[in-house]
């Protein structure tokens, strides 16, 4: 999930020239960097979401075994999650990108 936003983003500042004369390795790590630093941010403000609940715990312990199960987790626990991760991946990008 992370990678493949990133990978967008890095596409399209690609295609706006924004990254003109960079090779395609240094693309492929910048990608890497950027979902890095996505999934940090998403998981910070999913924890600060979870805490009204007191599901942190849970949600760590999701992260630590069941990975491939978060989103439907996440649908289930917070209100209006889809809405949620769109609006945090948006404030995320302009965080990471500075746009």
């Amino acid at each position: 999930m992370f990678e493949e936003t990133t990978r967008q983003w890095v596409r399209e500042m690609f295609q706006e020239g924004k990254l003109s004369g960079c090779d395609e390795e240094f693309l492929k790590q910048l990608t890497k960097d950027y979902a890095r630093q996505l999934e940090d941010i998403f998981t910070r403000e999913v924890k600060k979401n979870l805490e009204k609940s007191g599901k942190v715990g849970e949600f760590e312990r999701m992260l630590l075994y069941d990975g491939q199960y978060i989103n439907k987790y996440l649908n289930q626990i917070i209100p209006g999650y889809p809405g949620f991760r769109t609006d945090l991946f948006e404030r995320a990008r302009k965080i990471i990108l500075g746009s």
